[in-house]
């Protein structure tokens, strides 16, 4: 006949901690794996900004404001560039909400390499959300993150988290068209191509560069020039 031991009851209690500690490590692991990926980049900077200056004003392709702006300036930026980021946020962002807006000016984005490189990374994300008609607030995104860039690493992730910090994009197109893009025969590459020549045609040299057109005639200002000297380009093409 065998002898019936009882439980203490330490041991009762050491047997429920495991059974829960078990089921909540099951529970915890099922939520990793049919979770769905997460459409915020903690990191990411400058998305409520980026709303605000950019809400509201027309965009198509590499424009930014009305088809009927008397002045049109065509605006040479590299966004890898740490270098002339703060002077792309002390000029586009005060152009925006004062002109552009307005409907005194339009602005169009060339995208120019401060490298030997024709194009860059960010150029191909930036085009991929101008199919879209946000390829201004990209650029903001990018220059608004270059340190999270140097720490994340440039890559494609970490474009599609900027992507994805801008509302009502659709992010499985701008997936689509950034890889298609990122090919050496692709009509993106030609386009980023046409750009640096364009570049060259013009003489811009290897700094941020706005060229600006109106009934006035034509103006180059090169070498990052600040607001003020963007201005008083403005006003002379008026």
């Amino acid at each position: 006949m065998g002898v019936f031991r009882q439980r203490r009851p330490g041991q009762f209690r050491t047997l429920i901690i495991l059974v829960v500690a078990v089921g909540a490590l099951l529970i915890a692991l099922i939520g990793m794996a049919t979770r769905e990926a997460s459409n915020e980049y903690e990191d990411v900077q400058g998305g409520q900004e980026m709303r605000q200056i950019f809400g509201g004003v027309r965009q198509l392709d590499d424009r930014l404001g009305s088809d009927d702006a008397p002045v049109q300036m065509q605006v040479f930026l590299d966004a890898q560039s740490a270098t002339y980021r703060d002077q792309f946020l002390e000029t586009i962002p005060a152009l925006v909400n004062g002109p552009v807006r307005g409907g005194s000016l339009k602005l169009l984005y060339r995208n120019r390499s401060l490298t030997r490189n024709a194009t860059e990374l960010s150029f191909y994300g930036i085009e991929a959300a101008q199919e879209q008609g946000y390829g201004w607030q990209f650029a903001y995104l990018m220059f608004m993150n270059q340190d999270l860039a140097k720490k994340q690493g440039l890559d494609e992730d970490f474009l599609t988290h900027l992507a994805e910090t801008i509302e009502n994009m659709d992010i499985d197109q701008w997936k689509q068209d950034f890889e298609e893009g990122n090919q050496p025969d692709s009509a993106m590459n030609a386009d980023l191509q046409a750009q640096d020549q364009l570049a060259i045609n013009l003489k811009i040299r290897d700094k941020p560069a706005v060229v600006v057109n109106g009934p006035g005639g034509t103006v180059t200002v090169q070498d990052a020039p600040d607001l003020a000297e963007i201005q008083a380009a403005i006003s002379e093409v008026q």
